[in-house]
């Protein structure tokens, strides 16, 4: 279908708009507020900091957290990071943009592959649903992995589809060497889920269609080929100058990680149905009857459904691998959000062709505007009844967010069965406004940032003073400081590195943080609220000096500070 639609002759003229409007909408969606919240802690704070000790060392082959090698990750992002600093500076916004432009690139792959297999308004359906998703634009708007490594996995299978519907010859070659440089780039962002997944989801449909001749005609050895070329330079580099790096990155941080309580996040295995249902909000209320109206009754018929069961195996087989992971977080799910964009899209827009909706249609968005009544709730609620920075800004914000959603999913349920096309286009609206002023809302409810203790400690700072945090690891302090702190008692994810390197000078316990308080050397402690409380308590003798606190954490200091003239 998508072949013959290229060849008329006002083709060029739509992709052109389409491409020109996604940009603009879903590029407005992603690049506003990116700077105007602090580093969301800890992921934001750890990957911020080790782009920028990258760029400040100048080593662009072994990461580093706070000095210390950092191997739980590949290095791709940590380049991205680091040529966004050197492009446009070290800034919160200069940082994220690489995920707002990985964001939108995601969808308008998404537009390409979806109007290719499909049509023109499933395109734009499954990029708008896809960028409009709670979770894909909370990504774009973060400094994290988790986005980068879905679009470089969307690109690969993307690719890999479209190609299979080329004929043998250089546009499907094209295509399979773009899935294989794609399938590298998710390999040095987040790891070996960069070429399992892929391998996973196209083994799978080939053995459930039962095509294993269509394995002679991917140009498998090219292919590995241009992966190769990508993905082995960085891990050959790294292992010569780190030769313990194998076994932390290969056995620990990818099978043990997978395969083991003892490394990683335990939930259990029901814990991404929620997320999920959370994550692809307002679009999960007609994920079920997309997926029911596909329906083939036999496994022949699986055929004429060729892409779509593509698209399933690629949310299910993800979905299921981390679901039997021992190892969860929220955004490991986000890699099933583009299939399922299309899926829901391509159910849309066959909807809005009919003259009157099914009940699938208007059951969805009654649960859309339920699924509104509830959240709406626990907006409003929630600055009333949450210790908060700023909570006068937060019920502003928050309320605007409750009443746009409340609002926009009425207008959407009171149209459906009237004109779907308008429905469909005000709960798009909705979604993007609903997400746009909760975001706005962030800076007046992160109680878990350092950054005002760090604004206040910043100009006391003199060339020989210390920074200690007290019990724990700020990720974002190093960052917000532009140097690297000392840490009392705490590993975790710097083990590794202190077993390699010599850590003792900021890697301390009680005995030298004593000697160093009570030395004339101008130190500062961060620590939390609760630890500020025993610290009174156990060491109520100790002179010490309060310089600043929020909610969660307080800053103090074995000197007084300079009185303000």
């Amino acid at each position: 279908m998508y072949m013959q639609e290229a060849k008329l002759p006002d083709q060029h003229h739509t992709w052109r708009n389409d491409i020109l409007f996604l940009t603009l909408v879903l590029g407005g969606l992603f690049f506003i507020l990116l700077g105007v919240r602090p580093l969301f802690v800890p992921d934001e704070g750890r990957y911020a900091e080790i782009a920028r000790e990258m760029v400040a060392s100048g080593d662009y082959v072994t990461p580093y957290l706070n000095g210390i090698k950092y191997f739980e990750k590949p290095v791709l992002f940590y380049w991205l990071e680091s040529g966004a600093i050197h492009a446009f500076g070290l800034s919160l916004w200069s940082l994220r943009s690489i995920n707002a432009v990985l964001g939108l690139s995601g969808c308008l792959l998404t537009y390409v592959t979806a109007r290719k297999l499909y049509d023109r308004t499933t395109g734009l359906y499954a990029a708008l649903i896809l960028g409009s998703s709670a979770l894909y634009f909370v990504m774009s708007h973060m400094i994290s992995l988790d986005l980068p490594v879905t679009v470089f996995l969307t690109a690969t299978l993307y690719a890999f589809l479209l190609g299979t519907h080329q004929p043998m010859g250089y546009a499907r070659r094209f295509c399979m060497w773009g899935s294989a440089a794609a399938a590298a780039c998710a390999v040095l962002t987040k790891g070996l889920i960069g070429l399992v997944f892929p391998a996973m989801i196209i083994g799978a449909w080939i053995l459930c269609l039962g095509e294993w001749r269509l394995l002679a005609r991917l140009y498998l050895p090219s292919s590995l080929l241009v992966f190769l070329l990508i993905a082995a330079p960085w891990h050959v580099m790294v292992g010569m100058r780190n030769p313990e790096f194998f076994y932390f990155y290969f056995i620990k941080q990818h099978f043990l990680r997978y395969t083991t309580l003892k490394v990683g996040h335990y939930q259990p295995a029901w814990f991404f149905i929620p997320n999920l249902m959370m994550g692809f909000f307002p679009w999960i209320a007609f994920l079920p009857q997309a997926i029911a109206n596909l329906a083939p009754k036999s496994r022949q018929q699986w055929h004429q459904y060729r892409n779509e069961l593509f698209l399933l195996l690629w949310a299910l087989l993800i979905f299921a691998f981390f679901s039997f992971s021992k190892s969860k977080l929220i955004p490991y799910i986000l890699p099933v959000i583009p299939p399922l964009a299309i899926l829901t899209a391509r159910y849309l827009s066959k909807a809005a062709q009919q003259q009157a909706p099914g009940k699938g249609i208007k059951a969805g968005f009654a649960c859309v505007l339920v699924s509104a009544l509830f959240i709406s709730a626990a907006l409003i609620l929630f600055p009333r009844r949450t210790a908060l920075p700023q909570p006068g800004t937060a019920a502003l914000y928050l309320g605007f967010a409750a009443a746009v959603l409340m609002l926009g999913s009425f207008a959407a349920w009171f149209y459906a069965s009237r004109n779907l096309g308008k429905a469909i286009a005000i709960i798009l609206s909705t979604s993007c406004a609903f997400l746009l002023f909760c975001l706005a809302a962030m800076p007046s409810i992160d109680t878990r940032t350092i950054a005002p203790l760090a604004q206040q400690l910043k100009p006391l700072l003199k060339p020989h003073a210390e920074v200690v945090t007290y019990n724990q690891y700020y990720q974002d302090l190093p960052f917000y400081l532009q140097q690297r702190v000392t840490i009392l008692n705490w590993k975790n994810e710097l083990t590794y590195g202190m077993q390699h390197q010599d850590t003792r000078e900021w890697m301390i316990k009680d005995k030298t943080f004593w000697q160093r308080w009570h030395s004339s050397t101008p130190m500062f402690a961060i620590m939390g609220m609760k630890e500020y409380l025993e610290f009174k308590k156990k060491y109520a003798k100790e002179t010490h000096y309060l310089i600043g606190a929020t909610i969660n954490n307080v800053l103090i200091s074995n000197q007084p500070p300079p009185v303000p003239r």
